[in-house]
């Protein structure tokens, strides 16, 4: 058979063959799909895909499930932003003596900021 025809029915392709991806053969647009040429290939891969899926996975172990995780278990870092914020605040203040009086209430209002992010409790709503 000349690699120009469709391997179901023989006739020249119209445009360009299309390869099955199951069997490997090629057919014309009317037998491309592996329904319309009865692929063979198509019936071992669905029978490979039941196989898989009825295979027995080993079951896990309870503890499995209710070991500790590292993540959990590891110590939180204190965040340093507000410890930025803080001494940002501090310099204004230092800085708004010497220079700028509203500087000093920018500073105020830093430090206020800081030590609320730090040492309130985070809660949602």
């Amino acid at each position: 058979m000349p690699e120009n025809n469709c391997a179901y029915c023989h006739k020249k392709f119209d445009e360009f063959p299309f390869t099955c991806k199951f069997c490997g053969n090629n057919y014309c647009s009317d037998h491309r799909l592996p329904e319309n040429h009865k692929c063979a290939g198509l019936e071992k891969y669905k029978e490979k895909q039941v196989n898989s899926l009825t295979a027995k996975k080993p079951a896990q172990p309870i503890e499995y499930f209710y070991r500790k995780h590292e993540h959990i278990t590891a110590q939180k870092k204190k965040p340093i932003m507000p410890y930025i914020i803080v001494s940002i605040g501090i310099l204004l203040m230092i800085t708004a003596y010497f220079i700028h009086i509203s500087m000093y209430y920018i500073g105020f209002i830093l430090i206020c900021a800081g030590l609320i992010k730090q040492f309130m409790p985070r809660t949602s709503i």
